[in-house]
């Protein structure tokens, strides 16, 4: 089968056919016979030759693909051994393959997800159709990575570097580091970065939403301490070490959720004084910045003025103008690296390989494609084999019939070694799982996790300087009691803080499943009142009790396969906001129907069942979120947000 591409190969097509030649010769190619034969590399000048096939086996390398190098000074060869790029035979049972699926399935963020998507494929092709028996009941758990600044700092930390960035701490001040990275990892739903700061010559810890800039890479570095343990550093990150008390001014009947953690409360005829222990003043600040003009803080003087300054940014980012955009139905991220399209298109020689004659509607399921992604792929497979060879040197394939067949691809017929962020984050996955309480299907995630330890060739000691521990970890009363009104079913008397109304109510559910996104828990609970399903966050849970009631489980009323925390309803109001690049994840929780990019800012338009807590949200982010459309709506929250800067000033 033959068919004509426009335009020139793609860079897909170049470094899989680059791949293809390099692991086809036992001798491997000088750099002379390379610059013959790819015609990427034809015409360039030495230096210029030297940049483009250094970034060629970077990108190979971060693939999972090691090029090697043979001889020294001019009589260097280089090749791909099958050896370095085969993927080692390790079996999975299917109930194992089935853990090693939900694994995969706790990354929400997109890159993440899909290394994450495709290294399940590669370890457990062929076992997938019977992986649907295993699945989460009682807790479901999500990851999510924090950024761009995750993907960096897990390089730096498994290759020893020394990187900089500009980092805002805890006390509200900007500052450059330079971090000899150590370990990253996650803990009481944060992503912190530990190292030896340069600058200070101590280890220091790093949260990685408040680092501000790109991460620059630097040197290596040896100071990461013999038996180093990322888990056991974030075993002994502290919540409760106080940095300070805040004094807060709150009117009578508001603040309900400062007031549930105020240490003592003083009452006043028409304020309460609160008095709130703390150990993060950025974060405190933002609490107390949601409420606007009803918290004063008092005391300590720093706490004062970074909640000023946040209402100070909200108020001028929200008056920003608007940039034009254009909404449309699908988010907008930019084509994905070149990179993602060559390991899926060796993915799918292999699968093909090992699958004998698979038909293209099995092939495009197992790698969660259309039928015409899946076309788009074969059509660049068929165009690569050996750089400017003979027709009988190109990758035969054929699906005209329905049945896809690779030929002429022996080389490539073994599945690919996983990559960094491949490794990384199957071994987060399945450590998270090993974490989880009372986890039903627990001995298949730990002989699971053994075998993909053995399979993570060259990632030996990865889960050293990488450490996940959810939030059903650190079980508090509340959680507990919820944990075992599920199991048990029990119905439960909430008593729950809105944040909407800022008031405190009553809420009588059956409880059904316990959820986890970015280190918030959220009950997924028939409400008895609104005769619905409903989500409610944990933090905001004030009390939970047991009345002595129990329900039966009704496919009908309890089944709830919704994986969203917010459901948009008919009635609900269109807002458009806008969020700052560091708030991308935040967006995910909105279900936004329609996306636009503008100027660096993500614009989404959501639907609200309640708008009243708009102002708040804004002033929480402190000018990283701000309300974009309706225009009646917009000027409601710069009127809110302008009271709240002019309160501040009152003596």
């Amino acid at each position: 089968m033959s068919q004509n591409i426009p335009g020139g190969p793609s860079r897909a097509e170049k470094l899989v056919s680059l791949t293809y030649a390099l692991i086809n010769t036992p001798y491997g190619y000088s750099k002379r016979e390379l610059r013959k034969i790819v015609d990427d590399y034809q015409g360039l000048n030495d230096a210029a030759f030297d940049r483009k096939f250094d970034r060629d086996k970077k990108d190979l390398r971060e693939m999972g693909i090691p090029v090697q190098t043979l001889g020294t000074g001019s009589g260097e060869r280089y090749l791909v051994t099958p050896e370095s790029y085969r993927l080692p035979e390790v079996s999975f049972t299917t109930t194992e393959a089935a853990v090693l699926g939900l694994a995969a399935q706790l990354w929400k963020d997109t890159d993440l997800e899909s290394f994450a998507s495709r290294a399940n494929g590669r370890l457990s092709a062929g076992l997938e159709n019977d992986s649907h028996a295993v699945r989460f009941t009682e807790y479901v758990p999500r990851l999510h990575a924090a950024g761009p600044a995750f993907g960096a700092c897990l390089e730096a930390v498994w290759a020893q570097q020394v990187i900089s960035f500009e980092y805002f701490d805890a006390q509200g001040r900007a500052s450059e580091r330079t971090v000899e990275a150590w370990g990253i990892g996650s803990r009481f739903g944060n992503w912190y970065l530990v190292g030896l700061d340069r600058d200070r010559q101590e280890m220091r810890m790093f949260r990685l939403t408040r680092i501000l800039s790109a991460i620059r890479t630097g040197s290596g570095h040896h100071s990461r301490p013999a038996g180093f343990s990322m888990a056991q550093t974030l075993g002994n990150l502290d919540p409760d070490v106080l940095v300070d008390t805040a004094q807060v001014s709150v009117p009578l009947d508001t603040a309900w959720a400062l007031r549930a953690r105020a240490a003592t409360i003083i009452s006043g005829s028409t304020h309460d004084l609160l008095h709130l222990p703390f150990h993060d003043l950025m974060g405190m600040a933002a609490d107390i910045a949601a409420l606007g003009a009803n918290a004063r803080v008092l005391e300590p003087a720093a706490l004062a003025n970074a909640v000023r300054l946040m209402l100070q940014k909200a108020l001028e980012t929200q008056c920003t103008a608007i940039p034009e955009y254009k909404l449309s139905k699908r988010r907008n991220l930019g084509r994905p690296p070149s990179t993602e399209a060559v390991a899926r298109n060796l993915d799918i020689i292999a699968y093909v390989a090992s699958h004998g004659s698979p038909t293209v509607g099995q092939t495009a399921a197992h790698f969660g494609l259309t039928e015409k992604q899946l076309l788009a792929h074969l059509q660049t497979i068929m165009m690569c084999g050996v750089p400017n060879g003979l027709p009988d040197e190109l990758i035969d394939v054929e699906w005209e019939t329905g049945i896809v067949s690779i030929n002429n691809a022996e080389a490539l017929n073994a599945p690919i070694r996983l990559s960094l962020p491949e490794a990384a984050t199957m071994l987060a996955g399945l450590a998270s799982l090993r974490g989880l309480p009372d986890f039903e299907h627990a001995d298949a995630v730990d002989s699971a996790h053994a075998k993909l330890q053995r399979a993570a060739v060259g990632f030996e000691g990865l889960e050293s300087v990488l450490s996940i521990a959810l939030r059903s970890t650190e079980e508090n009363e509340v959680y507990a009691t919820l944990a075992r009104a599920i199991r048990q079913r029990e119905v439960v008397e909430l008593s729950y803080y809105s944040r909407s109304s800022d008031s405190v109510t009553t809420r009588l559910v059956e409880p059904i499943r316990l959820l986890e996104d970015s280190g918030r828990q959220y009950l997924r609970a028939f409400s008895l009142p609104n005769d619905e399903i409903r989500s409610f966050r944990v933090d905001r849970i004030q009390s939970a009790t047991v009345p002595g009631d129990h329900f039966n489980f009704e496919p009908e009323r309890h089944e709830d396969h919704n994986d969203i925390f917010f459901t948009p309803g008919p009635d609900d109001k269109l807002v458009v906001l806008g969020f700052a690049p560091r708030l991308a994840t935040l967006i995910e929780e909105y279900a936004p129907a329609h996306w636009a990019t503008a100027g660096g800012e993500n614009i989404a338009e959501i639907r609200m069942t309640d708008t009243q807590a708009l102002p708040g949200m804004v002033a929480y982010h402190g000018g990283d979120l701000r309300v974009i459309g309706p225009d009646p709506l917009r000027g409601e929250v710069e009127s809110w947000l302008r009271a709240a800067v002019a309160s501040l000033e009152v003596k």
